[in-house]
């Protein structure tokens, strides 16, 4: 099998990559004014990208509030709490790794961590005894709501120069352009 690095491409990857660039180009080139706008929301997207990788904001609201853990278990915590909304008391590993969008030996590496911590427990599956679901301790509890409260407050305070109105658009747009992060396309 050949190796497939971008020094190392066969002639076809290459020929693909040429054809896209060149088509994309055209049709960036068609609409400059909108490509202009793209560019704008291209870097942006990348400071935000950058951000969310180190994980800023949770870094940040979890040391304010004195919780020396690892932010992807909030990450775990947050996703036990929507899956446990959606289908109560049978929040799985599967569950988990689907709702944090990783595969299930990273999300059950988590969930032991997360049970290590106190802020996770196991029970019994009210559908089938000999498998364990989820649920939040108190304190994970606790810590989903103080976590979500202050990183709020947070928000609040970023936006406190803008317009109700500016703020109203910018959420309905945001929720809206946030649809190209899921693979249908959809809202």
């Amino acid at each position: 099998m050949q190796d497939r690095t971008m020094t190392n491409l066969d002639d076809e990857s290459r020929r693909r990559i040429g054809r896209l660039g060149a088509d994309a180009l055209e049709r960036l080139e068609r609409e400059p004014e909108r490509a202009d706008g793209i560019e704008l929301i291209d870097a942006a997207l990348g400071r935000i990208r950058r951000s969310m990788a180190r994980q800023s904001l949770g870094r940040r609201v979890l040391a304010d509030l004195g919780a020396d853990i690892d932010p992807s278990l909030v990450e775990v915590l947050h996703a036990i709490a929507g899956g446990s909304a959606n289908s109560p008391d049978v929040v799985s590993i599967g569950v988990v790794a689907q709702e944090m969008g990783v595969d299930p030996s990273q999300a059950s590496r988590l969930v032991r961590e997360a049970v290590a911590a106190g802020l996770v427990g196991r029970v019994a599956s009210p559908d089938d005894a000999r498998r364990s679901a989820l649920q939040l301790t108190e304190l994970g509890a606790a810590l989903v709501a103080s976590s979500r409260n202050y990183k709020h407050a947070l928000l609040l305070e970023h936006f406190r120069d803008w317009s109700e109105q500016d703020l109203s658009d910018f959420a309905r747009l945001l929720t809206r352009f946030s649809s190209i992060a899921r693979p249908d396309g959809r809202s």
